[in-house]
């Protein structure tokens, strides 16, 4: 997994670096580190952070989850916060906002129709004073009771 946490393809890179997150995640206060390498997943994570720091802004909104990903491993790992957020690069200006809802694009065409059936329709007398028209019974499904009268022999 250390070998694939420095690969060229973006995606290998971060599923590598969310298995040793997990890793990371998953040791025991008693068993130390599950990590084998320390040095080397050390050396890892300076040489992506140093790739993320020569990133352009457009480069670097595409690598938003590798970024997280490398500073929370590093400071899983290590106890300390990572360079990349010294430097500002763990969340950019923006990111951290809100997110905000998609535009409604269709509400519009069928706000209205649904309003004009909704206001067609009578609202259900319920209370005291519903009493004077007969209500159907309630539609069962299955066979009713007639039915079982004549199951008897």
């Amino acid at each position: 997994m250390m070998y694939l946490s420095s690969s060229d393809d973006s995606l290998v890179r971060e599923a590598a670096l969310g298995g040793l997150l997990e890793l990371a995640q998953g040791k025991t206060s008693d068993a130390g580190n599950v990590l084998p390498d320390q040095d080397k997943l050390k050396d890892i994570l300076r040489s992506r952070i140093e790739g993320i720091s020569m990133m352009d802004a457009d480069d670097l909104h595409a690598a938003r989850e590798e970024r997280q990903l490398v500073d929370s491993l590093w400071k899983e790992c290590y106890n300390e916060p990572s360079s990349l957020r010294e430097k500002g690069l763990v969340v950019l200006p923006g990111e951290d906002a809100p997110q905000q809802p998609p535009p409604d694009v269709a509400g519009k065409m069928f706000e209205p129709p649904l309003r004009a059936w909704a206001a067609a329709r009578p609202a259900p007398k319920e209370g005291p004073d519903s009493d004077g028209g007969k209500k159907d019974p309630p539609l069962l499904l299955g066979p009713g009771p007639s039915s079982n009268a004549n199951s008897g022999s």
